[in-house]
């Protein structure tokens, strides 16, 4: 058995399949900082248990591309949940010191804060026709797009957009190596699958109806490789008198079986 605490990074993809189909936008890659975490595990004969809560940050962000395909700006999306995965390990490499093993896990994750931003210089990009009706003043139809004015910081959607809740899998590979009888160093690279789509349903409403300026309907689904490393202290079970005795045998200890720490039952009646 091991406790300890990690921490790691991610790189985060956000698969939704408007901002994909939208010209406004192009991908842009990145790592965020999965700052700390803990880290519980139990190893048995071939295969073991591990959980590990920490805090995430997940979230692509998006360069803003203008009408001739120049980047303007950036959007950005930014999910900090606490996550709490419960994980199944097969070991694939065991040494005395050193197991490689398979994970797969499931996690619950909770949202802290939220939050989807854009920023941009007074550019020209292409809105779709639907939204002209909302287009705000000074945002200016022309024939090869819409004429927009400097942006810092427009606020798309915030916490209250986003769902509290949401589930994660996830599979990949770990490593314990025992650097001594007392701690123990932990690699783990896992790639995580959000199962809903983070935003509210009535977020999701206004976005098909084409309620929102910086967006057009599609499914969304967060995608987060995270690499992880810690270290924990081992901790060992004490073990049952069964297996104390076959540790002792052939030694010239001698076994003392546990004493109840309370006086026996008795065992005949009390006089009078």
């Amino acid at each position: 058995m091991s406790l300890g605490v990690y921490t790691g990074l991610t790189s985060n993809f956000t698969l939704d399949d408007g901002i994909s189909n939208d010209p406004r936008y192009g991908e842009a890659y990145g790592v965020k900082f999965a700052p700390i975490g803990l880290n519980f595990g139990m190893d048995y004969e071939g295969f073991g248990f591990v959980i590990s809560p920490g805090l995430v940050n997940v979230g692509q962000d998006f360069y803003v591309v203008n009408t001739a395909g120049g980047h303007d700006g950036k959007r950005e999306i930014n999910l900090n949940y606490l996550n709490i995965p419960a994980g199944f390990k097969i070991h694939i490499i065991k040494l005395s010191f050193f197991k490689v093993s398979g994970v797969v896990s499931l996690s619950a994750a909770y949202l802290l804060d939220g939050e989807e931003s854009i920023s941009h210089a007074a550019t020209k990009l292409k809105f779709p026709t639907e939204v002209y009706p909302i287009l705000p003043e000074g945002y200016i139809v022309q024939y090869d797009g819409v004429v927009v004015p400097e942006v810092n910081n427009y606020i798309i959607s915030d916490k209250n957009d986003f769902k509290s809740f949401q589930l994660f899998a996830a599979a990949g590979f770990r490593s314990d190596w025992d650097i001594n009888n007392h701690w123990r160093l932990t690699f783990d690279f896992r790639v995580n699958y959000g199962l809903y789509d983070p935003r509210t349903d009535e977020y999701v409403a206004k976005v098909n109806a084409y309620q929102t300026l910086y967006d057009i309907p599609g499914e969304r689904r967060d995608l987060f490789p995270q690499l992880s490393l810690g270290i924990a202290r081992y901790l060992d079970i004490e073990k049952s008198d069964q297996e104390r005795k076959k540790s002792l045998k052939g030694s010239s200890k001698k076994y003392k079986e546990k004493r109840y720490p309370y006086p026996k039952p008795r065992n005949t009646r009390p006089k009078g």
